[in-house]
């Protein structure tokens, strides 16, 4: 059976990327089921919109998982908070057919995503810094 070509060109950039863009990566896609399920609720695709938001869950769930308390500290902690607050806006926008929950989900990790894009830019304007040092 032959692969998939966009699924390994998918694989290929994902296991190519750096850690910082994979997180940026992660929170996108965690986005656009949020606003893929906003969509759906507007149109009232019921499958759609359990899908997405299964999605987005997932998503979630695994930047938790991810989390190292014992290295983050209170960041972790928070971080942790913050995604258990996220989780349910996803589960309350699946359960009610509420867009706001969705949204509120979607506004949240935009809110992270460019503060990880933020730390990101000034770890990388370090690094060159110390290279060229």
């Amino acid at each position: 059976m032959t692969a998939n070509p966009y699924q390994s060109y998918l694989n290929v950039q994902y296991s190519t990327v750096d850690q910082g863009s994979l997180i940026l990566m992660t929170y996108d896609a965690a986005i656009r089921f949020c606003r893929t399920a906003i969509r759906c609720i507007d149109q009232s695709d019921r499958i759609g919109k359990g899908d997405a938001l299964g999605k987005a869950f997932e998503i979630v769930g695994e930047l938790r998982r991810s989390l190292r308390p014992e290295i983050g500290g209170d960041v972790a902690k928070s971080l942790n908070e913050t995604y258990a607050f996220i989780s349910r806006q996803i589960t309350l926008a699946n359960v009610t057919g509420k867009r706001e929950y969705a949204e509120n989900a979607a506004i949240m990790l935009e809110q992270l995503r460019d503060a990880w894009r933020q730390i990101i830019k000034q770890q990388r304007q370090s690094t060159t810094a110390d290279m060229t040092a």
